[in-house]
């Protein structure tokens, strides 16, 4: 290899690694940035929907949880109750008070 043609082959070489390094610009300007962009959006929506979601769930569990009697399993629980304790007096007159 002579020192022309090993000059030639740093020429082509140089001349390959500038068309990459343009083309890489490019694709990065072209491509990458928007898509890169696109996809923070879509993270960002996902974010935002999982707030509402957790948002609405701790609402929903405050409601169906114990909270010394503000919650509506409290009232449903005292309902219950109430329902249990007229269900035994019920049953109560009817023993005593058989036939009418």
């Amino acid at each position: 290899m002579t020192i022309r043609a090993l000059g030639d082959l740093v020429v082509y070489l140089g001349a390959v690694a500038a068309a990459l390094a343009a083309i890489g610009v490019v694709v990065r300007w072209a491509v990458v940035r928007p898509l890169k962009k696109w996809v923070a959006e879509q993270v960002g929506m996902v974010r935002e929907s999982t707030a509402a979601v957790q948002e609405t769930a701790d609402k929903v569990h405050a409601e169906v949880s114990p909270n010394h009697g503000q919650s509506l399993k409290d009232t449903v629980n005292r309902t219950e109750s109430k329902i249990d304790m007229l269900t035994q007096r019920f049953d109560d007159h009817l023993r005593n008070h058989p036939g009418g």
